[in-house]
Parts: structure tokens; C-alpha cells; sequence
């Protein structure tokens, strides 16, 4: 199966993002939108039924939430779930091995707050 993470940024590699940001877990949450216009992203965590697609998460040591992925409530979605999850999974198990050292993950932290894609 071949699919986009769609929700990291372009050209980001996964395995880099889950050692950068030392991922210990991830995380499936269900979500709807609440946008007020079209050009309006907002969305909130819900119960199952009222949800309208799922998100991936992956979980850092410091307890942030990363999204990595969003994926239709369809069978295909279910399929895209699986092989993210497989994959957030290898790449947190391979990142345990080689773990960035405290300079690389300093200098990683400042890069992503001069990121002008971050939202503030």
C-alpha cells in the first residue's frame, strides 16, 4: 500500500520526525471539524459515531502529539491505520536504537520554532 503521510510537512521522513522528537507511543483519535469557513482547519476530538475521520498520533516523551496522519472511516481507511501504525511503530523501535543526543534534539527544538509552517 502507497499513501502520503498528509499530515507532515513535505519532505519530512517519518523515521526522522519519530527520532527527532524521541516518539515513545502513538495514539488514534477521532475527530470532526468545527470550521466557521472554508479556509478554517479547526477540528476537535469526539466520540466514534459523531466523527467524521481519524487522526494518527505520534506521542513524544515530552507529551506532545504530533499528527501524522488522517484517514477516511471507510474499510481503505482502516487499511491506511494499520500501515501507518506499522510503520510509526518500526520507526519508534529503529529510533530506540540510534537516539538523538541532547545537542541534535536542542538544535532540532530551535529549528521548529523558527519553522514558518508551525502554528503559534
Amino acid at each position: 500500500m502507497t499513501f502520503t503521510l498528509n499530515c507532515l510537512p513535505e519532505g519530512e521522513v517519518l523515521a526522522d520526525l519519530i527520532r527527532r522528537n524521541c516518539a515513545i507511543g502513538f495514539d488514534l483519535r477521532f475527530c470532526r471539524s468545527v470550521a466557521v469557513s472554508p479556509d478554517d482547519r479547526d477540528t476537535i476530538t469526539c466520540d466514534p459515531g459523531d466523527a467524521e475521520f481519524a487522526t494518527l498520533y505520534a506521542l513524544t516523551d515530552l507529551g506532545e502529539a504530533i499528527a501524522i496522519h488522517d484517514v477516511t472511516l471507510s474499510s481503505a481507511g482502516a487499511d491506511e491505520v494499520a500501515a501507518v501504525a506499522r510503520a510509526l511503530f518500526v520507526a519508534m523501535v529503529n529510533a530506540r536504537l540510534d537516539p538523538p543526543d541532547a545537542a541534535q534534539r536542542h538544535e532540532a527544538e530551535q529549528t521548529a520554532l523558527i519553522d514558518p509552517d508551525r502554528i503559534g
